[in-house]
């Protein structure tokens, strides 16, 4: 599974570690756009069944709200849609507001996902 990067952002995946990790600011144009991301992070959670999947956010400076959907979506597919048996834990920053409102409503939708604000 190919990392995926721009001028602004870069999506890594390390299977070894079970870990996605975002970097940059994610402002991309509509929910097209995201689609490989979506799918990158929807290829590790089917990786990962029965396991744990990370993904860590706190190199992330920005996202829009095309990229909050997109998340959104992912939550939904793991919980809803596919019901996969994983614990996905969620790294983020307290000191970055956006951040953690993010994992508050990403957690409304998921009651279980753990999150770790560091």
């Amino acid at each position: 599974m190919p990392d995926i990067s721009d001028k602004k952002y870069s999506i890594k995946y390390v299977p070894e570690e079970a870990c996605i990790t975002c970097e940059g600011s994610l402002l991309l144009n509509g929910a097209p756009a995201y689609e490989p991301i979506l799918n990158l992070f929807k290829q590790a959670a089917e990786e990962k069944k029965d396991g744990q999947l990370v993904i860590d956010i706190c190199q992330l400076k920005f996202m829009n709200s095309s990229a909050i959907n997109m998340m959104t979506k992912f939550i939904m597919y793991i919980s809803d849609i596919q019901a996969l048996p994983i614990t996905l834990r969620i790294v983020a920053r307290e000191k970055v507001a956006w951040q953690e409102r993010l994992c508050i409503n990403l957690k409304r939708l998921m009651p279980d996902l753990n999150t770790q604000l560091k």
